[in-house]
């Protein structure tokens, strides 16, 4: 696994090989989603970062800060309640209609709920935000992301390596929900999207992340101003800093250590920053090195449950899973 060190003498060489690039962070209005934001927006000369939140205010705040660290770029905010799926497809086109390309869709929408709440769409809530909107982007955006100069990357923060079993007659959480599935499900479900993307679209990395424990603002939302800021205190001393979750989500969303499948071979160059001494290219959640599809710890370690991932797709589980996502689309839109 690469160290802090190795994570920013690659972030810090990212500006030489890549002047441009841009970039759609959902969910890049707090915590992780706009720490990453700001660590690219300082590593890139130009970049172009769309950020996709509800929060007018808390976009524009993040937009000027964007600006004051790099003049050059090119920063947007996109307003969309992504627990709509509706509004997904809104906040896609607006993208669609100011670019031809995107070499970067990060996602790290999602909280901790601890009850079941339904959207008008007859979804869970937090089931939308932490898996089927994040499926959507990518549905949308593909055609952008595979018109890429260089291979794209889809990274969804969530729970890479905290899969566990999960029915396929529940996998939207409709016949039966509690928190611990809700969290169970969300991540097992981001896995196995992640291999059967990664399989079907072969120019493209996509990378599932845990991000560790990090010093958030979402400990505030979740358990309350006062008992979130103790247990900031408290996990302090095992916690990540957002400035170094930003800068270890950078060099995953940068570094040739995590190539598309489809570029196996090829040197480091044309999959991202070079590899620096004693980093590797990363073995993809299906055992293969290099094979497209990762499921990772917060260092950028492999992370994935080797066992449970085989017997799923012993079962079909990545197909199952994605022909239940089109269907829910279907069900939910009227097409997919």
């Amino acid at each position: 696994m690469p160290t802090l060190s190795q994570v920013r003498q690659s972030n810090g060489t990212l500006g030489a090989s890549r002047r441009e690039m841009v970039a759609v962070f959902v969910g890049g209005t707090s915590g992780i989603g706009e720490a990453t934001a700001k660590q690219l927006a300082r590593a890139v000369p130009k970049p172009t970062i769309h950020l996709v939140g509800r929060n007018p205010a808390a976009g524009s705040r993040i937009l000027e800060e964007l600006r004051a660290a790099n003049p050059d770029g090119s920063f947007s905010f996109v307003q969309s309640d992504v627990s709509l799926l509706r509004n997904v497809d809104k906040a896609c086109a607006e993208i669609r209609e100011k670019e031809k390309h995107i070499d970067l869709l990060f996602m790290s929408t999602g909280h901790l709920a601890m009850s079941r709440k339904d959207t008008p769409e007859g979804l869970e809530n937090n089931h939308v935000l932490r898996y089927y909107a994040r499926m959507r982007f990518i549905q949308n955006l593909l055609p952008l992301l595979n018109a890429s100069p260089t291979p794209a990357r889809v990274i969804t923060i969530l729970g890479g390596g905290q899969e566990g079993q999960i029915d396929e007659d529940n996998f939207d959480l409709s016949k039966s929900w509690t928190f611990l599935k809700s969290t169970t499900y969300a991540a097992t479900l981001n896995s196995l999207a992640v291999e059967h993307l990664a399989a079907a679209h072969p120019s493209i990395s996509f990378i599932h992340v845990f991000p560790g424990l990090v010093r958030s603002p979402l400990m505030n939302s979740t358990f309350g101003k006062l008992a979130g800021s103790v247990m900031g205190v408290l996990s302090r001393p095992f916690s990540l800093s957002l400035e170094e979750s930003g800068q270890r989500n950078l060099f995953i969303a940068t570094s040739a250590a995590y190539p598309p499948a489809g570029l196996e071979g090829k040197e480091d160059a044309d999959v991202g920053v070079k590899l620096g001494e004693g980093v590797s290219t990363a073995v993809a959640s299906t055992g293969k090195k290099g094979g497209g599809s990762y499921i990772l710890g917060y260092e950028g370690n492999d992370a994935t449950n080797k066992k449970l991932m085989a017997d799923y797709r012993g079962r079909d589980f990545p197909g199952k899973v994605w022909r239940h996502t089109a269907e829910t689309f279907r069900r939910v839109l009227g097409s997919e």
